[in-house]
């Protein structure tokens, strides 16, 4: 198998749409459900055969081009990490927040999660896979650990749309400040 596609799923979380959208272009993910989201994600690589990874949230929505051309554009790249441009599935403040997440991520290479990571998984293993041993953000330190090990970090073609749910419940300020000040404890204690 070329692809496998790992989705972890916190407790009342649903990724019915998500799995169906895969299974019409032939993909069977694997859900897995663990203690924190770094054990799912890495337990999902562990049990996974294919020769990529593709780690996406539960709530998110692919461009089905991206189905059907990720397979040519990953052929032979095998010592870099790729992800997607974040959209919101709704209006309002949060496309500020994917617009500036864009810019980073153009700028600086500093993606998160809810951008979908696809990487080798040759690549993924010996880079140490998610730390399990955080409280928060094991996506962006994975992403530091493989800027440590001078590996390119590169944006495909296609965009992800993302649930603006959160945003929604706790407040837009509210959750933009939690992540801004997660941003940079992080960059900060690496």
């Amino acid at each position: 198998m070329f692809l496998t596609i790992i989705i972890p799923l916190a407790p009342g979380d649903s990724a019915d749409v998500l799995i169906n959208q895969l299974q019409k272009f032939g993909y069977e993910p694997i859900v897995v459900t663990e203690e924190t989201r770094a054990k799912s994600l890495n337990r999902g690589a562990r049990l996974a055969d294919g020769e990529y990874l593709l780690f996406l949230h539960a709530d998110t929505n692919l461009d089905n081009n991206c189905l059907k051309e990720l397979p040519e554009i990953l052929k032979g790249n095998t010592d870099r990490m790729y992800y997607f441009k974040l959209k919101f599935n709704r209006k309002g403040l949060v496309y500020l927040n994917s617009l500036l997440t864009n810019l980073r991520c153009y700028f600086f290479s500093l993606p998160y999660g809810d951008q979908g990571f696809c990487i080798p998984k040759k690549l993924f293993f010996r880079a140490g896979g998610f730390p399990e041993y955080v409280c928060f953000g094991e996506d962006m330190y994975f992403v530091l650990k493989l800027k440590q090990l001078g590996k390119s970090i590169c944006r495909l073609p296609f965009s992800v749309t993302t649930s603006a749910r959160r945003y929604q419940q706790q407040g837009w300020l509210k959750v933009t400040l939690m992540h801004q000040w997660r941003f940079w404890k992080i960059l900060y204690d690496f």
